[in-house]
């Protein structure tokens, strides 16, 4: 599947690659994203990693190991290695990363829904706020996670239109680099997979799954390395993370917000008495931290199991809205700005669902169901853990994807009705 069909359309994917690209500039330029930019752990990791002490991370009294996934870090430490350790140009990089993704969202939306759809749905990635503030004023994976969610979902677009090993090899390659990047990535290789199943004729299930063999044997060939790291330190089998188990806790607690965050002072573990904090800080090594909140979570859970229900539904609907801390670290013009963004591109989505489904290219509903289904797999899954407003974030462009066509849609409609009025 080509995604650039003319040399109009390159000359129109140039211009919203440029306006992304300006844009957050301009916000790193005069909101200090260049000259000091927002760290978190994955810097103070790479940094780690630069200076030969491993990719660790002090937490809770002792040093994690695999504290967190590594390919962001990977690629800080890399820029730092080369520029002498420059934070600008790992900005740089996070910035042409949403450029590039602006334009494969684009190019998928104009696939779907005509050439203004594509336009529409790139503007919106360009202004996106979150996306904005993630790229260009803080030194954070998000940018990266989203994009490797898009091209998993293109890469299931090209599977389907001409299943090709060249095409399972790749699209498994960057399933191993998207978990490396965010674990949660591993979701949609079945579902993917299920969907190209339910997408054909029985005649050509052998093939398929032949190629979905390829795709699951190529992303672990990428992630095994990090695995045998892992199992080396820990002396067991690690896939990703040790702190799953923390992160499932603060999602079900006695003070379970549904959030990280109880107030603007005050996260879920800063809720921890403190005979609970000196027990956990007694534990000399991560996994046994891990194993001391996946004891206390599901204590909770056997114990509450209504009220595991009632967070869990809670934290769906908070995925898709907004949470009471949403915001609550950002300034408030800033948090009403994305109010009325985000409102505005889930009507747009949904009008353009409704045109898709109800179209006659069978193509594009088969499409709009894996956009509809890799998103709320990623909110369920979510749901299971605490959510923030950057994990919807990451698959915010799936709906920006739709919105291009609903804004199209509406446009198209209102001119039918002038022309009609006069």
């Amino acid at each position: 599947m080509s995604v650039f069909s003319s040399d109009k359309a390159v000359c129109v994917w140039w211009g919203l690659a440029a306006l992304t690209f300006g844009i957050r500039v301009a916000a790193a330029i005069f909101a200090g994203g260049f000259d000091r930019p927002e760290s978190f752990e994955y810097e103070y990791a790479a940094r780690e990693l630069v200076e030969g002490r491993g990719l660790t991370y002090p937490h809770l009294g002792i040093t994690y190991y695999s504290y967190l996934p590594p390919l962001y870090a990977w690629i800080c430490a890399g820029i730092y290695l080369l520029t002498g350790g420059s934070t600008s140009v790992v900005m740089l990089a996070q910035i042409l990363v949403a450029a590039v993704h602006t334009v494969l969202v684009a190019a998928i939306a104009e696939r779907f829904m005509g050439r203004s759809a594509g336009v529409f749905s790139g503007l919106l990635m360009a202004v996106h706020p979150g996306l904005i503030v993630y790229s260009s004023l803080k030194l954070h994976p998000l940018v990266f996670d989203a994009f490797f969610f898009t091209l998993m979902f293109w890469q299931f677009l090209r599977l389907r239109e001409d299943s090709t090993l060249r095409r399972a090899g790749i699209t498994g390659l960057i399933a191993g680099f998207g978990m490396l990047s965010r674990s949660t990535t591993a979701i949609f290789l079945p579902l993917g997979c299920l969907w190209l199943f339910a997408g054909s004729t029985r005649l050509d299930w052998p093939k398929l799954f032949g190629r979905c063999i390829v795709i699951g044997v190529c992303a672990a060939a990428v992630v095994a390395p990090w695995v045998a790291r892992n199992a080396l330190i820990h002396g067991q089998f690690v896939p990703f993370v040790t702190t799953d188990s923390e992160v499932f806790w603060r999602g079900n607690n006695p003070h379970a917000t549904g959030h990280s965050y109880v107030n603007s002072e005050q996260t879920v573990l800063d809720t921890l008495s403190s005979d609970a904090r000196a027990e956990l800080r007694s534990l000399s090594t991560e996994l046994e931290q891990s194993r001391w909140f996946r004891r206390r979570a599901v204590a909770f859970i056997t114990a509450n199991p209504e009220a595991f229900v009632h967070l869990t539904l809670d934290k769906f609907i908070q995925f898709w809205w907004f949470a009471p801390q949403t915001g609550i670290r950002y300034p408030d013009m800033w948090l009403r700005i994305y109010q009325v963004y985000y409102v505005l591109a889930l009507v747009l989505a949904v009008v353009g669902f409704l045109a898709i489904t109800r179209g006659d290219d069978s193509d594009g509903r088969l499409g709009a169901v894996l956009l509809v289904v890799f998103m709320i797999a990623i909110a369920v899954l979510q749901s299971f853990y605490y959510v923030e407003g950057r994990h919807r974030w990451g698959v915010e462009p799936f709906l920006l994807l739709l919105a291009g066509g609903g804004a199209s849609q509406l446009i198209r409609l209102c001119a039918n009705l002038r022309a009609r009025a006069t």
